[in-house]
């Protein structure tokens, strides 16, 4: 019961996320989604990758993002004859982007070991695997994300200043 109430939390505040108009408000569903997943992960027995969730994600990365969109102007006017194309092309890199690093992801991987909560699996254990068995998916999420980093960057510029 614990269990499918905090799914459904964690769903409605993913939901805010997307459908909120104001960034600070979809930063804010951001973390309360972050907080959501990390308890599904305590319930699930997954202690180390609970107190990640909260530590990297809902603290580091929201208040970067937050920083970042504090930072923007997004109030610059937007011309709506380009804006249908650009968006149907974006979503079309972002689904095949994702379906690449899918594909990727589920070739490299293989078996999958099970650290069972009771096995006194420690970030040592965690970490060997992290980086001999898991270092090429992990390497592709980084790229992953220094590209989503350049897109952000290149949509959000200021308009003076590709001119430099």
């Amino acid at each position: 019961m614990v269990f499918a109430i905090f799914s459904v939390f964690t769903l409605l505040t993913a939901a805010g996320v997307i459908l909120s108009r104001n960034v600070i408000y979809s930063a804010l569903n951001l973390v309360l989604c972050f907080f959501g997943l990390a308890t599904l992960y305590l319930l699930w027995g997954a202690t180390f990758i609970s107190m990640i969730q909260i530590l990297i994600y809902a603290g580091a990365i929201v208040v970067l993002f937050v920083f970042v969109v504090m930072l923007l102007n997004f109030e610059k006017p937007i011309d709506q004859s380009v804006k249908l194309p650009l968006m149907l092309l974006s979503g079309a890199g972002a689904w095949g982007l994702a379906f690449l690093l899918l594909r990727v992801l589920s070739k490299s991987v293989g078996e999958i070991p099970i650290l069972e909560s009771n096995s006194g699996a420690s970030v040592r254990t965690v970490s060997k695997l992290l980086f001999s068995q898991y270092v090429w998916p992990f390497e592709v999420l980084t790229i992953f994300l220094l590209a989503l980093i350049v897109g952000i960057y290149v949509l959000a510029k200021p308009e003076g200043e590709e001119k430099k």
